[in-house]
C-alpha cells in the first residue's frame, strides 16, 4: 500500500488540517536529529501518510515549508518568552527572564533554533524574497528591547538606547547559544549568562 492508499482523502475543508500536519512532521524531522538536508519532500510526505505530489497543494516546494516551520518556532518562542514574563513583575528579573527563556528554547529544540537563523533564509535569500523577514522575529526581539527598556525607566540600567544595547544582548545571547552546544568541553563558567546580560544590557 502506497502512502496515498494509506491516507484517507481529507474532507472539504480539511486542507488546513493536512498544511499543519505537513509543517509538524517537518519540525518532527528535524527534532529527531534530521539537519535541514533531511527534510525533503518524500521524507515529510512518508511521515504525514500522504504522496509527495499532495504537498504542492499547500507548499511551492520544501523551502516554504521550512520557512513555516520557522515561523512556528518563533511563534512558540514568542509565546514561552511570554508566559514567562507573566511570572515575574520587577524589570531586571523580567529582562533576565527573557533571556533565560531564549537559551532554554535554544537548548531544547536545537535543530529547529539552528534554522531560525540560517539556510535557506541566508542572507541572499532574503534580499531576493523578502518574504522570508518573518513578523514574529521582530515580535522576539520586541520583547528583549522592551525588557532592557523597563530596566531603564527603572534606573536599573544605563542604557540610553535600549534598540542598540538588546542589539548587542541579542547577538551575545545568540553566540552563547550556538558556543555551548559546539565547545562541550569547554570549562564553561557558572554565571556567564547573568555576566552577559549584566554587561550589555549595562545593569549596575
Amino acid at each position: 500500500m502506497n502512502a496515498a492508499e494509506g491516507r484517507a482523502r481529507n474532507r472539504r475543508g480539511e486542507g488546513a488540517r493536512l498544511r499543519e500536519e505537513i509543517v509538524r512532521a517537518a519540525a518532527e524531522i528535524l527534532d529527531e536529529g534530521g539537519g535541514e538536508d533531511a527534510v525533503t519532500l518524500r521524507a515529510v510526505a512518508r511521515r504525514t501518510g500522504i504522496a509527495a505530489p499532495s504537498i504542492y497543494r499547500h507548499f511551492a516546494d520544501r523551502d516554504q515549508i521550512l520557512l513555516a516551520v520557522v515561523r512556528e518556532a518563533f511563534a512558540e518562542l514568542k509565546e514561552r518568552i511570554e508566559a514567562g514574563l507573566a511570572e515575574v513583575d520587577k524589570p531586571d528579573a523580567q529582562l533576565r527572564s527573557v533571556c533565560t527563556t531564549y537559551l532554554d528554547f535554544a537548548l531544547e529544540r536545537p535543530k529547529r533554533y539552528r534554522i531560525l537563523f540560517g539556510g535557506v533564509w541566508n542572507a541572499a535569500r532574503t534580499a531576493e524574497n523578502p518574504e522570508v523577514t518573518t513578523a514574529a522575529e521582530q515580535d522576539v526581539f520586541a520583547l528583549l528591547a522592551q525588557a532592557v527598556q523597563g530596566c531603564a525607566d527603572a534606573g536599573l540600567s544605563r542604557s540610553t538606547s535600549a534598540f542598540s544595547d538588546a542589539t548587542a544582548l541579542w547577538a551575545g545571547l545568540h553566540g552563547l547559544a550556538e558556543l555551548r552546544p559546539a565547545s562541550p568541553m569547554f570549562p564553561w563558567p557558572e554565571g556567564v549568562l547573568e555576566v552577559l546580560v549584566n554587561r550589555l544590557a549595562l545593569l549596575d
